[in-house]
């Protein structure tokens, strides 16, 4: 949350600036497409990584993944409204849908390990022995 947070309150507008006159155009766009993804990565992850604290307290069930999807998504709210304030960034509720998308993607991943009774996800080894 502290490096989403971080990341989210410091952009130069500048380097894409210089960045726009050095490069081609196809590598400029490949560029944006995979910056515009990580929303995508950035709120999955944290998903599965307050997942993994919730089975240090025992084994996932759906109070546990409603409460992860709950709290990823509350914090991807926080997150743009963070970014509404802050200078040369944007707030938009496309960011908000791609941040909702790429928990959910997690949550169908974790879902169907789970489903699989992989060991990760059923806690054990974040179980004191």
């Amino acid at each position: 949350m502290i490096l989403i947070w971080y990341q989210s309150s410091h952009f130069n507008p500048e380097i894409i600036y210089y960045t726009g006159l050095t490069l081609d155009p196809r590598i400029i766009l490949f560029a944006g497409l995979i910056l515009e993804s990580l929303h995508l990565i950035e709120f999955g992850i944290l998903y599965v990584l307050i997942v993994l604290f919730q089975l240090s307290f025992g084994n996932l069930n759906r109070r546990k993944e409603i409460s992860a999807i709950i709290l990823s998504f509350l914090y991807s709210l926080t997150d743009e409204i963070h970014q509404f304030y802050v200078p040369f960034r944007t707030s938009s509720i496309g960011d908000l849908i791609k941040n909702v998308i790429g928990i959910l993607l997690m949550w169908m991943l974790v879902r169907y390990l789970h489903k699989r009774k992989s060991r990760v996800l059923q806690g054990d080894f974040l179980q004191k022995q």
